[in-house]
């Protein structure tokens, strides 16, 4: 079986920089600009959220954000095919993972075997595997609070709804 497809190391790099150096809370506008910078292409605006195409060589390239109170909360990036074969997912999340502990450091903690990076500004990012391919999710300041606040009382993700991300 082929290799799956995955972002590049330089396309890892270019969204690690541009969320690294967001001051948060990140507005609608503001995104709207990062967003376009990323090369990320709008389909859909709600009120919610924020739907676009990354561009990404990955089969289904999908980038979803989540907006709250008129501010972006959390962006859900594919950075994988979308596969049932766990073996390739694995290693799409292996060279992920290497990629990012090279631009932000070693991983700050894991849950169920996907890792986080803390951000100065606040912020975090998270390198999930789902079921069917590989997400980086990365979380507003606000959001990551609340996350840290909940592993601090020692709430999993498995106990909150919509922790693990969305799949397609």
């Amino acid at each position: 079986m082929d290799a799956l497809s995955r972002v590049t190391d330089a396309q890892i790099d270019t969204i690690c920089e541009a969320f690294v150096s967001v001051s948060w809370p990140l507005g609608r506008d503001d995104f709207k600009a990062l967003a376009e910078r990323l090369g990320w292409q709008l389909k859909l605006e709600t009120s919610s959220g924020v739907h676009h195409r990354s561009g990404y060589s990955v089969n289904l390239p999908t980038v979803r954000s989540l907006v709250a109170d008129d501010a972006l909360a959390q962006v859900t990036i594919a950075v994988s095919d979308k596969s049932d074969d766990s073996r390739g997912l694995r290693s799409a999340a292996d060279g992920l993972q290497s990629a990012l502990s090279e631009r932000l450091g070693q991983p700050s903690g894991s849950q169920h075997g996907d890792h986080y990076w803390e951000l100065d500004n606040g912020g975090r990012i998270w390198l999930r595997t789902v079921p069917k391919k590989v997400l980086l999710v990365v979380q507003g300041q606000r959001f990551a609070d609340v996350e840290r606040g909940e592993e601090r009382l020692g709430i999993g993700p498995d106990l909150t709804l919509g922790a693990g991300g969305g799949t397609d």
